[in-house]
C-alpha cells in the first residue's frame, strides 16, 4: 500500500474499508478528496498535508498519525480514533468531528471556523494559538483542554468542563458557554465582553478586575465568586445565584438582576446606576457607599440589608421587604405610587382565583 495505490481507489469511488491498513505509511501529500473511508487504519501513518476535503470517514484509526497542515474543509470524522493525532496547521472550516476520541490530539494554529466537536472526547486536546471563531463544543469532554492564544470569537461550547482550561491570551468575545463547569477557577482580569454563562457552574471563580460588559449569566451558580472590580456593565444576571458573591467596587450600571439572588452579598461601593433589580433577593446584603441612581428595586428582598451612604436618587424601591434594613437615604428615592400598589393587590388576586 502506498499513496498512489490510495489515491486510485478514491479516484475510482471505491469505499476506503477494513481490509486495508495504512498504518505507520508515509501518505503525506495524498488527495482523499471526497473519500469515503470505514474502518481503515491509519494509525501511526504521515498523512502531513494530506487533502480531505469533503472526505467521509467512519469508524478509522488515526492515533498517533500526523496529520499536520492537512486540508480538511467540510469533511465528516465520525467515531474515528484520533488520540494523540497531530492536526497543527490544519485547514478545517466546517469539518465536523462527531463521537471521536482526540485525547492528547494538538491543533496548534489550526483554522478551525465553524468547525464542530459533537460529544468527542478532548481530554488534554490543545488549540493553542488556533482560530476557533464560530466553532462549536457540543457535549464534548474538555477536561484539561488548552486553549491558550486561541480566538474563540462567537464560539459555543455546551457542557464543556472549563475548571483546568488553559485560557492565557485566548480571546474571548462573545463567547457562548452553556451549563459548563469553571467551578473555583480564576479568571481575573479577563476580557470576557459579550460572554454567556446561561445555566453555567461559577462557584467560587475569581472574576476580579474582569471585563464581562454586556455578559450573561443567567440561571448561572455564582455563589462565593468574587467580582470585585469587574465591570459587568449592561450585563444580564437574571435568576442568577450570587449568595454570598463580592461584589465590592463593581459596576453593574444598567445591569438586569431579577430575581438574583444576592443573599449575603457584599457589593460594598458598586455602581450600579440604572441597575434593574426588580424581585432581587438581598437580605443581609452589604450595599453600602453604593450608587442606586435611577435603579429600579421594586418588590426586592431587602431585610437586614446596609444600604448606608448609599445613593438613592430617584431610585424605585416600590414594594420593597425592608425589615431590619438600614436605608438612611430612601428620602431621596421616588415617592411611593399608591396606583402601582393597588394593581399589584389586583394582580395577586387575579393569580389566586386562576
Amino acid at each position: 500500500m502506498n499513496r498512489a495505490t490510495i489515491e486510485a481507489l478514491v479516484r475510482n469511488g471505491e469505499v476506503i474499508g477494513r481490509e486495508h491498513d495504512f498504518s505507520g505509511l508515509d501518505l503525506s501529500g495524498a488527495d482523499l478528496s471526497g473519500a469515503v473511508i470505514e474502518q481503515a487504519n491509519f494509525a501511526n501513518a504521515n498523512l502531513r498535508g494530506a487533502n480531505f476535503r469533503e472526505s467521509m470517514a467512519s469508524s478509522a484509526r488515526f492515533d498517533n498519525a500526523d496529520l499536520s497542515g492537512a486540508e480538511l474543509p467540510q469533511a465528516s470524522f465520525i467515531e474515528c480514533a484520533m488520540s494523540h493525532a497531530r492536526l497543527d496547521g490544519v485547514t478545517a472550516p466546517m469539518w465536523n468531528a462527531v463521537m471521536c476520541g482526540l485525547r492528547g490530539a494538538t491543533f496548534t494554529r489550526a483554522d478551525l471556523r465553524t468547525a464542530n466537536f459533537a460529544q468527542s472526547r478532548l481530554t488534554r486536546s490543545a488549540f493553542v494559538g488556533a482560530d476557533l471563531t464560530k466553532a462549536r463544543f457540543l457535549k464534548s469532554r474538555t477536561d484539561s483542554i488548552d486553549l491558550s492564544g486561541a480566538v474563540c470569537e462567537d464560539a459555543v461550547f455546551i457542557e464543556a468542563d472549563m475548571v483546568k482550561a488553559g485560557l492565557a491570551g485566548t480571546r474571548l468575545l462573545r463567547t457562548n458557554f452553556i451549563g459548563c463547569t469553571f467551578t473555583g477557577r480564576s479568571m481575573q482580569g479577563l476580557r470576557l465582553v459579550g460572554c454567556q454563562f446561561t445555566g453555567s457552574d461559577l462557584t467560587g471563580c475569581n472574576f476580579s478586575g474582569a471585563d464581562v460588559t454586556q455578559g450573561g449569566l443567567q440561571n448561572a451558580q455564582v455563589s462565593g465568586a468574587s467580582f470585585e472590580g469587574a465591570v459587568l456593565a449592561k450585563a444580564i444576571l437574571m435568576g442568577a445565584n450570587l449568595r454570598g458573591a463580592v461584589l465590592r467596587g463593581a459596576d453593574l450600571s444598567n445591569a438586569i438582576l431579577n430575581d438574583a439572588d444576592l443573599t449575603g452579598a457584599d457589593a460594598t461601593g458598586a455602581r450600579m446606576y440604572q441597575t434593574i433589580g426588580v424581585g432581587m433577593k438581598a437580605p443581609q446584603a452589604r450595599l453600602g457607599g453604593c450608587d442606586m441612581t435611577y435603579a429600579d428595586l421594586s418588590h426586592a428582598d431587602l431585610e437586614g440589608a446596609d444600604l448606608a451612604d448609599t445613593t438613592l436618587f430617584r431610585a424605585n424601591l416600590h414594594n420593597i421587604r425592608d425589615a431590619g434594613a438600614r436605608i438612611p437615604g430612601r428620602g431621596r428615592a421616588l415617592k411611593p405610587d399608591p396606583e402601582r400598589t393597588e394593581a399589584d393587590g389586583w394582580q395577586q388576586r387575579w393569580a389566586a382565583m386562576r
